[in-house]
């Protein structure tokens, strides 16, 4: 895999290569349930029918388990679910063994389960574990494996690792590059993923870099100005912003104005918000002739689909009233025209 420039590589040793630890739920395979401490009250509900458990016995299934776990949460009895989703995970890897359908769904609810309550240390060793067995088993490019590799890397943010969430983006991509085309989209996507965490940790330039390759990959797909090239220009042009390179961030927007105009016409409300960036980025660059057009044509725009008479119109003509209005003798009328045609150019070389 290449080095990014600017940034020195932290992989995460679990996840340099192949996975090869396997995390296990703590305490034996099959546990002794206290049955007093899920003896209801009552009835689980008010409509509960007879293939519910009503206090006699336990389901012996781990999906008769989880139906019975997830009642249970129903009513707001969060610690007996839990105790019944652990349950229902002991009793797959007792009668299985080995990871199949059964103990995937086990791992899968357990660990919804601590995600929902926040607990993310408890909940990253079982998608762990679903990462370790659909990677071996699964094409890089599977959609399930995506997910569940997204779902650890959230783990990871929400539980303030970042550098791990990042590893595991890495993870993935080497096993895209070494399976699939250089331009496959699935590759793309994973890119754009890792330069989120980059911006997360404020690594712009690394973040800028694997942008730039998403964004070679998208255009070979769909063209320089296909509708799918237009987020990652915006991507882009918020890194060069956070790096205080307004020239290029401008020159990126311009371009992704351009794509937007050719979808949805010049009065569009998503060309009005390419349209207040580019604006507010030449009135930061000090070049407010350039950004008054910009602002003129949003509030065209802004007229036409909301009314003149409304908050959102009103506050914009405050704002071109406070940046304009001391130069000049009298306020300018919109013009008709403003629009801004851009062709036969690219992001320069880095």
């Amino acid at each position: 895999m290449n080095t990014i420039p600017g940034r020195a590589m932290k992989i995460s040793p679990a996840f340099d290569g192949e996975i090869t630890q396997r995390t296990k739920v703590p305490g034996p395979a099959r546990v002794q349930m206290d049955r007093m401490a899920f003896q209801p009250d009552g009835p689980i509900t008010k409509w509960e029918q007879d293939n519910f458990y009503k206090g006699e016995e336990l389901p012996s299934e781990s999906t008769g388990i989880s139906k019975l776990a997830m009642q249970y949460l129903e009513q707001g009895r969060g610690e007996e679910a839990e105790k019944l989703f652990i349950q229902a995970l002991q009793v797959s890897e007792q009668s299985l063994g080995a990871v199949d359908g059964s103990l995937e769904r086990s791992l899968e609810e357990l660990a919804w389960f601590y995600c929902n309550r926040g607990k993310y240390s408890q909940a990253e060793p079982l998608v762990r574990r679903l990462v370790e067995f659909r990677a071996r088993n699964l094409a890089p490019n599977d959609s399930l494996l995506v997910r569940t590799i997204d779902q650890l890397a959230s783990i990871y943010e929400n539980g303030n690792a970042p550098l791990k969430a990042e590893s595991i983006y890495r993870y993935l991509l080497k096993l895209q590059e070494e399976a699939l085309r250089s331009d496959d989209l699935v590759i793309s996507f994973t890119l754009k993923r890792l330069a989120e965490c980059y911006v997360r940790q404020g690594a712009y330039p690394a973040a800028e870099s694997i942008y730039l390759r998403a964004l070679t990959i998208e255009e070979i797909n769909f063209g320089a100005y296909g509708v799918e090239v237009s987020s990652t220009l915006q991507d882009l042009a918020n890194v060069y912003q956070a790096q205080n390179r307004l020239d290029l961030a401008a020159f990126v927007l311009t371009r992704q104005l351009t794509i937007l105009e050719g979808i949805h016409g010049p009065d569009g409300l998503s060309v009005a918000s390419c349209l207040l960036k580019l604006g507010d980025l030449y009135t930061q660059m000090n070049r407010k002739d350039e950004g008054e057009p910009m602002y003129m044509r949003v509030l065209s725009i802004y007229e036409n689909a909301y009314g003149k008479h409304t908050n959102t119109v009103q506050s914009l003509t405050r704002k071109i009233h406070q940046l304009y209005a001391p130069a000049q003798n009298h306020q300018k009328s919109p013009p008709q025209d403003f629009s801004v045609t851009v062709t036969n150019y690219r992001i320069p070389a880095q």
